[in-house]
């Protein structure tokens, strides 16, 4: 269970949501209404106040490196600090398999960073996410440089991640994401955050919380 509890910041929010294992949430709304500021805060990446907890242990009370292991961000350009890429991986065995998944050639290991493609790193940089099997996946735009048979071939592994449990919370623009992955979703504008697909329990917090914010938005404006 990942709980996200009263999240907030100057950006965004307050946020309150309880997502179980083998979940995923769309998060949307316009560019520039906290998205990826949010994602971020639940990696513990972006100063932010309230709370994000994991199995009912707190970001605050676990060294930082081990949040980030378990709650793992993947930006829609990743950042990489090896010359090329086979350095980013440990486990070449299982990888190869996953190469073959995402349609990239083995040889793209041997390559320096800076000769790939945009959609190549996109997928790279998710295989090298999931390699450990973090319990949460918070996807910035995972398939926004890929063509269609691409984004279908990483949605299979989307799909892979769920069962064996995962939690994805995924940002996208994409009308036919939100569709798939969208039971659940968040969605940010102006400082609102609307949830739905939730839980009866979880619906009733989360109405608060929209209560709460837009009695706040009021007194700010007065």
């Amino acid at each position: 269970m990942l709980s996200i509890e009263n999240l907030h910041s100057l950006i965004f929010g307050p946020v309150t949501v309880r997502i179980s294992q083998g979940q995923a949430v769309v998060v949307k709304g316009p560019s520039g209404s906290g998205k990826t500021r949010f994602l971020r805060a639940v990696a513990d990446l972006d100063e932010h106040q309230g709370d994000v907890l994991l199995e009912g242990r707190s970001c605050r009370g676990m060294p930082a490196y081990e949040w980030r292991q378990r709650v793992r961000f993947v930006p829609a350009e990743s950042g990489w600090w090896h010359e090329t890429v086979r350095p980013h991986f440990a486990d070449e065995t299982a990888l190869e398999d996953r190469l073959g998944a995402l349609d990239l050639r083995p040889e793209l290991l041997d390559l320096p960073v800076s000769e790939l493609s945009t959609g190549e790193r996109q997928r790279l940089a998710f295989l090298r996410a999931i390699e450990d099997q973090p319990a949460v996946l918070l996807l910035d735009e995972p398939t926004a440089a890929l063509d269609e048979q691409s984004i279908a071939r990483m949605e299979a592994l989307f799909d892979q991640e769920l069962a064996r449990g995962a939690i994805l919370l995924m940002a996208s623009h994409s009308a036919a994401q939100m569709e798939k992955y969208g039971k659940r979703s968040l969605t940010f504008d102006q400082g609102r955050v609307e949830v739905s697909g939730l839980a009866a329990a979880e619906a009733e917090a989360a109405g608060a919380v929209v209560a709460s914010l837009a009695q706040n938005n009021a007194e700010g404006a007065g």
